[in-house]
């Protein structure tokens, strides 16, 4: 593991705070929360990844139902990203409000959602992975891939 001595203690270096930031979404993503937040134990200080960790450790605690401890972190998440970047971090808040029992809270929350109009909200919408990991390892992403 590479770190660097930062003063106070030691932070890790970015590429593997990704790396494991795309492995804990890639644990969610499959439906292993408690992998997932093994994997964001793991990183200390997320620095500028903060906004990114607080997301997938509170959509992970939704995961495991653990609603009231899921809302600190997506609260967080909902006042780092910036709008309209923070639609995810909102959604998964309203929905761990309701499910708390603080229905008010959450219809406040839901009212923050900057949906398009062309967007059925009666139907269940689609949410895309932040991280792009190649299939093949260790291959770079061409600029005809993107």
């Amino acid at each position: 593991m590479s770190t660097e001595d930062a003063g106070s203690g030691k932070v890790l270096n970015p590429q593997i705070i990704v790396r494991r930031l795309a492995a804990a979404e890639g644990y969610l993503e499959i439906g292993l929360p408690n992998y997932a937040i093994a994997e964001l134990n793991t990183v200390p200080d997320a620095g500028p990844f903060a906004p990114i960790a607080e997301l997938f450790r509170g959509e992970a605690l939704q995961a495991q139902e653990k609603y009231a401890d899921a809302i600190e972190p997506l609260n967080r998440a909902a006042q780092m990203f910036p709008a309209p970047f923070n639609q995810r971090a909102l959604l998964a808040l309203s929905n761990c409000y309701r499910h708390d029992g603080q229905i008010k809270l959450a219809d406040e929350t839901a009212a923050a959602l900057e949906m398009p109009d062309d967007v059925d909200t009666n139907g269940k919408l689609v949410i895309l992975p932040i991280f792009h990991v190649s299939k093949a390892a260790g291959q770079r992403i061409s600029k005809d891939q993107n």
